[in-house]
């Protein structure tokens, strides 16, 4: 009977490891490790060891084994934490201020003196090393809240900053198509998963960026990581968390805006005009305490608008064919306008003049609550609508091609479509200390997205009008929008379990994935003709 057991225990250790070494997530904490020693260097066990968060009251603890060692995983980032170690016999020593990065193991060691003993001019002792850690190994970039808030940025998003990685370029990471990393927030996996557009960020598709970096408290970039937690890519693992309540009630709001002043209007002698851009920004992010050190929440809204010229190409009013001037004539534009509105009741739009706009809503909700000294839950909702506004196509697949960005054609604003992102995405993570050298990390999330397309004007035949075998304008509904939809969800479980002996750390687990997708394509539904 216990040979059984034994060997179904085995078993189920090697599908949990087998599992966590085929398909792994990011890591969302960080943690402390050291040794305790006596003022003569001799190891110290048994003593007891207590982290405290000190914004939050959070605490965290472990005693250290017969060689003096300790370890506490599954902390939150940032701080200013203080350590305090305790025993019998000994005077209580502490070290402030330890400021922990995303997935890193702080090495923080202690030297106990007994009661009564004065000290020396060598003696108290804490060493903190972030960049030297024994935990940490494999090639990897860590962004603190402090560097998100200041260095530049334009576009507010991950990728002004993970270019601080040096195998970067863009959104590519050690020579490897952008598609190939795998971003997490919180733990969750927040991919463009389907792969349409430039890029592996949600967002991507819209240029929206899915979470206020208002949001974001840290940021990891992983080339080679020997953590088998993290994983499921050939380029990058991008692991970011988001804020979290303290005991205060911290928070800002904020306005960005951007207009024509910047964009120039001539090149050499020769004038241009660019048409008008404007961009504004508006938000507010606030965080406090429900509970006082028991319950904390956080919250994040942004709302922003974009507005830039659908086209800058002018229809001819007699004018010579130069610049940005086509030859297609206003009149004609203006008749066929007509002529459509009155015979068919359809509505063109118009064909200069006009803007394309990217519109993006986002908000994200956390809780943090600490049960108790053993068991941290937090749980993070992120919302995103965003759409952005695109020329219609000019494939020659359906009807003719050529309808745009040059001097021989010019559509109506009606021809033109819209792409969608919207995102609603979830992530539950309980982390629990076991015993004083076993740690456990569960992790749920769901995420769903929609790159569906909208579209400007009604549903109408398409039709390229031709002279001198050219393009020369286009009305209907654009070729390759109708029933044009993608909607795809990701659900994850995701459980680590870690086990420290001595000098060492044992890690089993398993990840779950269940990826679904729906997508509609019937191009060419309208009718086409030239």
């Amino acid at each position: 009977m216990r040979l059984n057991l034994l060997k179904n225990l085995l078993t189920i250790m090697f599908l949990a490891l087998s599992t966590g070494l085929v398909m792994s997530q990011g890591v969302t904490t960080a943690g402390m490790s050291g040794k305790v020693t006596e003022a003569n260097g001799q190891p110290l066990p048994g003593a007891n060891v207590v982290a405290t968060h000190l914004p939050s009251g959070t605490r965290y603890g472990a005693v250290s084994n017969l060689d003096g060692n300790y370890s506490i995983p599954g902390m939150r980032v940032g701080g200013p934490y203080r350590l305090t170690a305790s025993f019998i016999g000994y005077a209580n020593q502490e070290v402030d201020g330890i400021v922990l990065s995303l997935g890193v193991f702080a090495n923080v060691n202690m030297t106990m003196l007994e009661d009564g003993q004065e000290l020396s001019e060598v003696v108290v002792t804490g060493a903190q090393n972030n960049v030297f850690s024994s935990e940490r190994t494999g090639a990897s970039t860590a962004i603190d809240n402090r560097t998100l808030g200041s260095l530049p940025t334009i576009s507010r998003s991950i990728n002004d900053f993970t270019r601080l990685t040096p195998q970067s370029n863009g959104q590519s990471f050690a020579g490897q198509d952008s598609r190939l990393n795998n971003i997490t927030v919180d733990g969750s996996y927040f991919n463009n998963s389907f792969g349409l557009g430039s890029g592996s960020n949600p967002g991507g598709r819209t240029g929206v960026s899915p979470i206020s970096l208002d949001a974001i408290d840290q940021i990891s970039v992983n080339v080679a990581p020997y953590d088998v937690r993290q994983g499921n890519f050939t380029g990058a693992g991008v692991n970011t968390v988001t804020r979290s309540g303290t005991n205060e009630f911290t928070g800002s709001a904020y306005y960005f805006f951007r207009n024509n002043n910047n964009v120039g209007t001539k090149a050499g002698e020769n004038t241009f005009n660019p048409g008008d851009f404007t961009y504004k920004q508006i938000g507010f992010r606030l965080g406090g305490p429900i509970i006082k050190d028991k319950l904390f929440f956080f919250a994040s809204f942004e709302d922003e608008v974009e507005a830039r010229p659908g086209t800058t190409w002018k229809a001819n009013r007699g004018e010579a064919i130069e610049g940005n001037v086509t030859r297609v004539l206003a009149s004609d534009l203006d008749g066929l306008s007509t002529f459509l509105k009155s015979k068919y009741d359809y509505e063109t739009g118009p064909y200069e003049g006009y803007d394309n706009e990217t519109l993006g809503t986002k908000f994200l909700i956390k809780l943090d609550y600490n049960i108790n000294d053993k068991n941290k839950l937090s749980f993070r909702y992120n919302h995103l609508n965003s759409s952005t506004d695109v020329l219609m196509s000019g494939s020659s697949s359906l009807g003719f091609g050529g309808r745009n960005g040059s001097v021989n054609a010019l559509n109506f604003q009606n021809s033109n479509y819209s792409i969608m992102e919207n995102i609603r995405s979830f992530v539950t993570e309980l982390n629990t200390r076991i015993s004083d050298n076993i740690s456990n990390s569960l992790i749920v999330g769901y995420t769903s997205q929609d790159e569906s397309r909208g579209f400007k004007g009604s549903f109408f035949p398409m039709v390229d009008i031709l002279k001198e075998n050219q393009t020369y304008t286009s009305f209907g509904f654009e070729p390759f929008t109708p029933n044009n939809e993608l909607r795809y969800n990701t659900f994850q479980i995701q459980n680590n379990l870690q086990i420290f002996a001595g000098k060492h750390t044992f890690t089993g687990g398993f990840s779950y994935e269940r990826y679904e997708s729906e997508n509609v394509f019937f191009p060419g539904a309208q009718s086409a003709y030239v």
